[in-house]
C-alpha cells in the first residue's frame, strides 16, 4: 500500500509506477498528505426547453462531429507491451435464448421492459450515443451524445429536454453526458459538457461542465458550472474529457482526462464532491486528487463508504499488464493505491480493433482504456459458503494474442487484502473476461443490486453480418465461474453497420432504484443507418415483484 498526494503525485510513488512495482507497506514509507480544495459557489435554477429543438443545421452538425472526434482522447503513447496471453479453455462465452416471462422461474433472466425512445429529434442520435440512465420508480432521465429526455411513467413514454440552451456563445454544448441518481437523496445527477473555447472568466482555452440537481425527478434543475480554472488556477489553457460517476455514502466521485489547446493529455484528475450541499443547492468546498502517471480513472459502482478507482494504463512501459488501484476513505483527506501486475493484453489504440471488415467497423473507434468498475459479493462455488467483497475492472481489447475477435478484459481483487498489497481472485473469477473466437465484444458497463450480484451491459456482433448488438447477462449465484459471462442474452439486433466506423462511447447499467434488486440500462443499435437509443430493466424471474411494485410509483 502506498499513501500519495492528492496534490499530486510525488517522486517515490512516481518511481514505483515507472518501474511496474507493487507499492506496498511493506516495500515503501506510506506517507500521507492533506487532499486539495477548490470552492464551488451555490448552484442557479436552469430554466430547461422541453419543446424539441429546430431540424439540425448542416453547421451546428459539422460543429458536434468535429467535437466528438476530438473528445474522448488517446492518452500517453503506447510503446512496448508485455506478450499478450492467451484465453482461459472453457470460459468462451455463447449466446442464451431469451426465455418468456411465463412461467416465471426464480432464476430466469428475463427483460421487464424494452423500448426505444422515439422522443429523439431527428438528427440529434449519433452512432457515439453515449447512452446513460437514472431511474428511480416512476421517474426515469435518460441522455445521449446530444439529447436528452425525461420519463414520469416508468419509462413507459418520454418527453424531450434540450441540453443545448443556456451555454456561453464560446463554450456551446457538445456531448459526454452522464446521469445518474442518488437513492439516499432522492436526488437526480445530470452532467453535461461543453466544446473547449476561449473562456473568459480566465481567458482561458479550456471548456465547462455543468452538474444539475433534481429533487423532483427531472422536471426542475439547480445547476453548478466548473471551469479547469476554478479548480486550480494553474489550469490555464486545458480542458475535461471523459467523465466517470460514482457515489459513495457521503460523496460524489467525479473523475476526468484533461488536456491542452494541442489536444495533448496533461493529467487526469478525480473530484470528491459533497452530496449533502449538493441535495441542499448550496455552496462547498470539495477535494480533489491529480496524476500525470496514469490515464482515465473510473471508480467503481457499489461502493459506500470507501471508494475504489482504477486506471489499466500507465505512461510508462509496459502499458498492458498493470493495473493501479485507489483507496479514498470517505472520512479522510489521504489516498492510497495499489499497482498490480495481470494477465497482459494486446495493446490496443484507437483504430486498432477490426470486427469483420474494415467498412462499418464498429470496434475502430475504441482503445484499452477502463471502462466500467464494481464493488460486488464473488459465489464460492459451494454456495454454503458466503462470499466475498471483489473490486472488479473491465476494458476493451483487439483481437491478437490467441483472441481471434475484439473481446472484453477484466481483473478482480479481493478487496479486503488491499492494506497487504491487494491479492488477484484465484482462477477464472479472476480474470471475468468476455470473449468468443467468433463474435466481437466491447463497451461493458457493470453494476451492482443489492445483493451484490452484478449486472453487466454490452455490445457484441455475431454471424456474417457483425452488426453491433445489444446484451446482457447476470452475476449471482445461478451462475458459475466466470461470473455470468459464460453465457449473455440478447436486447436488441442491429440490422446494419455504422457507416462511420464509430460506435460508443459507453453503454449504461444502473441498480433500478428504489428496490435495487434488477438493472436499468441505456444502450443503442442501428434498425437502420439512424442509430435508435433503446431503455431496458432487466433481472431474474424472483424480482420481477420488486419492480412491478416500484415502476409506476
Amino acid at each position: 500500500m502506498r499513501r500519495i498526494s492528492v496534490l499530486g503525485i510525488g517522486f517515490l510513488l512516481l518511481m514505483f509506477l515507472s518501474l511496474g512495482v507493487i507499492v506496498t507497506a511493506q516495500q515503501a514509507r506510506c506517507e500521507e498528505f492533506q487532499a486539495s480544495t477548490a470552492v464551488m459557489p451555490a448552484p442557479v435554477q436552469e430554466v430547461l426547453s422541453r419543446t424539441a429543438p429546430p431540424p439540425m443545421s448542416e453547421q451546428r452538425l459539422a460543429q458536434l462531429e468535429f467535437w466528438s472526434d476530438n473528445t474522448t482522447l488517446p492518452g500517453p503513447l503506447l510503446g512496448q507491451g508485455a506478450p499478450a496471453a492467451g484465453p482461459m479453455p472453457g470460459t468462451e462465452s455463447v449466446p442464451e435464448r431469451q426465455r418468456s416471462m411465463e412461467p416465471m422461474l426464480p432464476e430466469t433472466s428475463t427483460l421487464l421492459r424494452l423500448l426505444n425512445l422515439p422522443i429523439v429529434p431527428v438528427g440529434f442520435a449519433s452512432h457515439v450515443m453515449e447512452s446513460s440512465v437514472a431511474s428511480e420508480g416512476k421517474y426515469n432521465f435518460y441522455t445521449g451524445n446530444w439529447f436528452a429526455a425525461r420519463s414520469i411513467n416508468g419509462g413507459a413514454t418520454w418527453a424531450h429536454v434540450d441540453p443545448f440552451p443556456g451555454w456561453p456563445a464560446h463554450n456551446p454544448f457538445c456531448c459526454d453526458q452522464i446521469t445518474i441518481p442518488d437513492k439516499a437523496r432522492t436526488r437526480l445527477f445530470w452532467l453535461r459538457m461543453s466544446s473547449p473555447g476561449t473562456n473568459p472568466v480566465g481567458g482561458n482555452y479550456e471548456n465547462l461542465f455543468k452538474l444539475s440537481v433534481s429533487a423532483d425527478g427531472g422536471l426542475t434543475f439547480l445547476t453548478y458550472t466548473f471551469a479547469p480554472v476554478n479548480t486550480n488556477n494553474t489550469w490555464t489553457n486545458q480542458w475535461w474529457d471523459y467523465p466517470h460517476i460514482q457515489l459513495g455514502a457521503r460523496y460524489m466521485y467525479l473523475a476526468w482526462n484533461m488536456f491542452n489547446q494541442a489536444g495533448s493529455w496533461t493529467r487526469t484528475v478525480m473530484l470528491r464532491l459533497p452530496l449533502d450541499a449538493l441535495a441542499a443547492g448550496a455552496g462547498f468546498s470539495y477535494s480533489y486528487y491529480q496524476t500525470s502517471s496514469w490515464f482515465t480513472f473510473v471508480p467503481a459502482q457499489g461502493c459506500d463508504h470507501t471508494m475504489y478507482w482504477a486506471s489499466n494504463w500507465p505512461n510508462t512501459s509496459p502499458q498492458n499488464n498493470r493495473i493501479a488501484i485507489w483507496k479514498w476513505d470517505e472520512d479522510s483527506a489521504s489516498i492510497s493505491a495499489v499497482v498490480k501486475t495481470v494477465a497482459a493484453w494486446t495493446l490496443t489504440g484507437r483504430g486498432d480493433a477490426l470486427c469483420g471488415a474494415a467498412a462499418g467497423n464498429w470496434a475502430a473507434r475504441y482503445d484499452q482504456r477502463v471502462l466500467s468498475g464494481a464493488r460486488y459479493s464473488i459465489m464460492n462455488t459451494n454456495l454454503k459458503v458466503p462470499g466475498r467483497k471483489v473490486l472488479g475492472w473491465w476494458w476493451n481489447v483487439q483481437e491478437g494474442g490467441s483472441f481471434a475477435k475484439p473481446y472484453i478484459d477484466a481483473a478482480a481483487f479481493y478487496e479486503d487484502t488491499f492494506a497487504t498489497g491487494l491479492t488477484q481472485v484465484a482462477g477464472l473469477q479472476g480474470r471475468p473476461f468476455v470473449w468468443s473466437s467468433t463474435i466481437c465484444f466491447a463497451y461493458p458497463a457493470a453494476s451492482v443490486n443489492e445483493r451484490g450480484d452484478v449486472g453487466m451491459v454490452f455490445n457484441y456482433s455475431t454471424g456474417t453480418a457483425l452488426n453491433p448488438s445489444v446484451a446482457y447477462a447476470i452475476s449471482d449465484d445461478y451462475t458459475a465461474a466466470p461470473p455470468g459471462w459464460n453465457s449473455f442474452l440478447n436486447v436488441r439486433t442491429s440490422l446494419t453497420r455504422p457507416s462511420d466506423n464509430k460506435w460508443g462511447d459507453y453503454n449504461t447499467s444502473r441498480p433500478f432504484f428504489p428496490s435495487s434488486e434488477v438493472w436499468a440500462a441505456a444502450s443503442h443499435y442501428l434498425p437502420t443507418s439512424t442509430a435508435v437509443p433503446i431503455y431496458f430493466v432487466f433481472g431474474r424471474g424472483r424480482d420481477v415483484n420488486s419492480w412491478t411494485r416500484w415502476n409506476t410509483k
